[in-house]
């Protein structure tokens, strides 16, 4: 891959619910953007969960938030329209747009038309007969792993589907942390290399949600996550730092 490129789409999608893909969706997306080579967009399919927890009501007060969903389901153009924070686009659903249902070709849609060369799309609340459709339409699929056994077990069926739907699948563990046993975790995953986020101190994630501010930009995080998340980029990209 070349370090200049039209659109690149990764889908990001949890094995489990509460994996973490909208964590690793933001953390991805803020450095790309600061590579200030890309122009990174993320996408979230269902709900308003990464809305609220960057507080796009506090950031974009005084200013218009673009309204992806009401726009395509009401039929209006997208193209070249940004929500534009820390140089990403934000496609997320408002609390206003909760009504708009978007199908699977409207979703296909934002991802090929709105603003941005990095499309990272968080999936969620996707039909099953959809979800395979959209993530073939994918350049990468990023699947996030909590290793809480229970969590494994409940997302047995999508892993089993994911080994041989010979996708362009990369896997990454997230909430890494001493209880986890690497060898029954590598063995269950059959995976001979783990690339692992740590389990984040639960008080930095709630501090950063009443402060409005991203944990991407808190120094002690972006310190713990920085090997991963350059371990991750390396996987999703054949040429990573851009321009190498």
């Amino acid at each position: 891959m070349s370090a200049r490129i039209d659109r690149y789409k990764i889908g990001v999608l949890g094995l489990a619910p509460g994996a973490g893909a909208g964590f690793i969706s933001v953390f991805l997306a803020r450095e790309l953007a600061e590579t200030g080579v890309y122009h990174p967009a993320v996408l979230e399919t269902g709900g308003h969960g990464l809305y609220d927890i960057l507080a796009m009501d506090k950031h974009f007060a005084g200013r218009e938030y673009f309204r992806f969903f009401d726009a395509v389901t009401n039929g209006k153009s997208i193209r070249g329209k940004t929500n534009e924070l820390y140089g990403v686009n934000w496609i997320l659903r408002s609390p206003e747009e909760s009504g708009a249902k978007t199908d699977l070709l409207e979703v296909i849609r934002m991802m090929n038309h709105a603003s941005g060369d990095m499309i990272i799309c968080k999936i969620s609340c996707i039909r099953d007969e959809d979800l395979w459709k959209l993530l073939a339409d994918m350049d990468k699929v990023l699947v996030v792993i909590d290793p809480l056994p229970s969590k494994m077990l409940a997302g047995y069926k999508l892993l089993c589907k994911l080994r041989t739907s010979g996708l362009p699948v990369v896997y990454t563990v997230n909430k890494m942390n001493g209880g986890v046993s690497r060898m029954e975790l590598r063995s269950y995953l059959k995976l001979k290399n783990l690339l692992c986020f740590p389990m984040l101190d639960q008080e930095i994630v709630y501090g950063a949600e009443y402060s409005c501010r991203p944990a991407y930009d808190m120094p002690l995080v972006k310190s713990v996550v920085k090997r991963p998340l350059e371990g991750l980029l390396r996987e999703l990209f054949a040429i990573w730092p851009p321009g190498e």
